[in-house]
């Protein structure tokens, strides 16, 4: 209500769609937690993914998942057989496994609900099929699955709990949705002609529409995405969060000073060049034991070239992830859409286009999870046809930035060299 204007704005609400984070929830036979939630960032399962990678070869885990998907201590999969080996009486408690938006879900409608995607690498990516061999290696039961369904249809309608909850009207229909990385691909451009997304957040989703899963994607996933359509992505796992790290260790107080001083500095060859991997890596190495690199660093260099080069260095991951995407899609980019926290910064996009040699955009909407499962819910309560009109009808684009040729031809010459430090460096751990 407006105090100043004495009006009363009201808002209908005819259907709620759902998105959240990679995180895995395990549920007892009431619905309740069986155990705390396992997130995207934990990387406990080293061992399970070991045990997957030697057990499922290609051939064999593309039978079964429909997809090569890599058996990584950040994928679902080997973090429920680290639970099964590790928490057996945990998981002799499970009923029913799923991901946090599905939790949300069950809240509304009292119904159990997921889409086959935000399951990579449990079930097969084109069919939703299971194998019960497999599952028993994840430690899993076929009736541990939710029910499955396209993500703009209905999981089921509100119940009398979620009004008490949230005041909503019984009835609503709770559409199913999508993880937020599937969610912010489709409200960051990926129908474009000719555009990549690039979800710019704590990690990075980068990627684009393809015709169909490609054979080789080696380092990337590949899920379908609509009946015409597959997406070729990669993940890493330090975007905006590397922003944070460098942030707190160059003794900046706020985001904008770190940007700031990045801002002061030009593009060079003789600047000191980053390999973000604090935490591990997933795309295109799938490496939980990577860690960081800084080099080339003279007595010269000080925190604004420090943090022009993390800022960077997250651009070479995404272009790193982007070429590779491309020639497996068999498609030449012309322009990033950019979304997520890191589409506020009119530095780190302009680094983005002279990095990638193309221009970078940005949404108006950054929070394009949210938007992405508004977009599923518009298309599931009949508001638009497709996933393509809403996203065509909902995405409007912000600033725009172009790639200067000059600015291009030095990052080139860096990112050859940020090829290969990640080789050169991996036996180098203590």
């Amino acid at each position: 209500k407006s105090v100043l204007h004495q009006q009363t704005v009201v808002v209908d609400i005819v259907a709620a769609g759902l998105s959240g984070h990679f995180t895995i929830v395990f549920l007892d036979a009431e619905g309740k937690p069986a155990r705390p939630a396992i997130t995207w960032q934990d990387a406990r399962a080293v061992e399970e993914a070991e045990y997957l990678s030697h057990t499922y070869h290609e051939r064999e885990s593309k039978r079964l998942l429909g997809m090569h998907a890599p058996f990584s201590p950040a994928m679902p999969a080997a973090k429920f057989r680290w639970v099964a080996q590790n928490e057996p009486e945990v998981m002799a408690n499970v009923h029913w496994v799923c991901h946090a938006k599905d939790y949300v879900g069950l809240q509304l409608c009292g119904e159990v609900c997921s889409d086959v995607q935000s399951f990579v690498g449990v079930v097969n990516a084109r069919t939703g099929a299971h194998d019960d061999k497999y599952l028993a290696d994840l430690g899993l039961h076929r009736s541990n699955l939710p029910r499955w369904t396209p993500a703009f249809r209905n999981a089921g309608y509100t119940t009398k709990e979620a009004r008490e909850m949230l005041g909503v009207r019984i009835g609503l229909p709770v559409i199913v949705g999508w993880v937020d990385a599937f969610c912010s691909m489709l409200a960051t451009g990926v129908y474009r002609d000719g555009a990549a997304f690039d979800y710019a957040g704590t990690s990075e989703i980068v990627g684009l529409l393809a015709s169909a899963i490609p054979e080789r994607h080696a380092g990337l996933l590949s899920l379908p995405f609509d009946r015409k359509h597959a997406v070729v992505y990669g993940l890493t796992n330090c975007g905006a969060d590397a922003l944070a790290w460098a942030k707190d260790t160059l003794g900046v107080e706020t985001f904008e000073g770190l940007l700031e001083l990045a801002g002061s500095v030009d593009a060079s060859l003789d600047l000191p060049l980053f390999l973000p991997y604090l935490d591990g890596e997933r795309s295109p190495v799938w490496d939980a034991e990577a860690r960081a690199v800084w080099l080339n660093v003279h007595r010269r260099h000080g925190r604004a070239e420090l943090a022009f080069s993390v800022l960077e260095g997250v651009a070479f991951a995404v272009r790193q992830i982007l070429e590779a995407a491309a020639a497996d899609a068999g498609r030449r980019v012309s322009e990033l859409v950019i979304s997520g926290g890191g589409a506020r910064s009119d530095v780190w996009s302009q680094i983005r286009a002279d990095v990638m040699g193309f221009p970078s955009q940005t949404v108006e909407e950054i929070e394009t999870g949210a938007l992405g499962a508004a977009m599923l819910a518009a298309v599931g309560y009949g508001e638009h046809e497709s996933m393509a009109d809403a996203a065509g009808a909902m995405t409007r684009l912000g600033k725009r930035f172009e790639s200067r040729a000059d600015r291009h031809a030095i990052h080139t010459r860096r990112y050859a060299v940020y090829q290969k430090v990640y080789s050169a460096t991996k036996e180098l751990r203590f």
